[in-house]
């Protein structure tokens, strides 16, 4: 308990930490309020039903959610590279190692706190997204009025876990990279190539259905509501996972890459 309460301490008290909050709630806010503010014109253009899909209440809570994992995820990545990797480049592992502490712990310790303080910066995005798209709707003259519906309020709990989820698993991706390497660079680098990599890959059309498993592509799909291999419901033409199925492969990666940090940080030659 004390190792994590030193571990959410360092994180709280690192710029970093706020930059990424603050940067993940401007995108958010910004893409609502403007969709909002040009809601007259793209009415004028005939694409008035794409304004209410994206900003109708309850669907605009799905909406947030998944710019929640899509924006929150990509920070993620670096956030969780770069705190495993500052460890490194600081020393602070090889000084928990001589202290006697078990180096396993200490990995898992740390995403720990990592993954608590993520699940408050999508907490804060997600409210923060919400007040948005509120905003958007009445300045859309579509108003907000299922916002307030009783059973959707009921599922948001749910809906805020799975979120939490998605983004705590792309940031155990960046964090295992950042950890395997022994490096802040390589970790934000590699994660981010990853994560780039499998969104153009999505042009592919032989390879999206096989790209829906890959880690990127199931922590977004933690709070769709289309089914996977349906052209009618897909996103677009691009096919996803069931939210249900894709919790179940995000946890799998989730466990995956803490193995593999913790696997490096037990076999990683440090010196005294």
């Amino acid at each position: 308990m004390a190792l994590l309460s030193v571990a959410l301490l360092k994180l709280v008290r690192r710029p970093a930490t706020w930059i990424v909050f603050a940067i993940l709630a401007g995108l958010i806010a910004l893409v609502f309020i403007s969709l909002g503010a040009t809601a007259g014109s793209m009415e004028s253009m005939g694409d008035e039903l794409q304004i209410r899909v994206l900003l109708d209440f309850p669907t605009a809570y799905t909406i947030v959610a998944g710019f929640v994992v899509g924006f929150g995820g990509l920070l993620a990545v670096a956030y969780g590279a770069a705190v495993i990797g500052a460890d490194w480049a600081w020393g602070t592992i090889r000084a928990i190692v001589a202290r006697g502490e078990s180096r396993v712990r200490y990995t898992l310790v740390t995403f720990l706190a990592i993954a608590l303080i993520v699940g408050l910066g999508v907490t804060f995005a997600f409210v923060i997204g919400i007040g948005s798209a509120i905003l958007a709707a009445e300045m859309a003259g579509i108003g907000s009025s299922g916002a307030t519906d009783a059973d959707t309020l009921a599922s948001l709990p749910g809906l805020l876990a799975r979120t939490w989820l998605g983004v705590a698993q792309a940031a155990a991706v960046g964090f295992a990279i950042a950890m395997l390497f022994k490096s802040q660079l390589a970790g934000i680098g590699a994660g981010l190539a990853f994560y780039f990599a499998e969104q153009f890959l999505q042009l592919v059309p032989a390879l999206r259905d096989v790209l829906i498993y890959f880690p990127f592509s199931v922590s977004s799909a933690v709070v769709a509501t289309t089914d996977a291999f349906d052209p009618d419901t897909s996103f677009g033409n691009f096919p996803v996972l069931d939210a249900d199925t894709a919790v179940v492969w995000s946890i799998g990666y989730l466990v995956v890459a803490l193995a593999v940090a913790c696997l490096a940080a037990w076999r990683a030659q440090i010196t005294q």
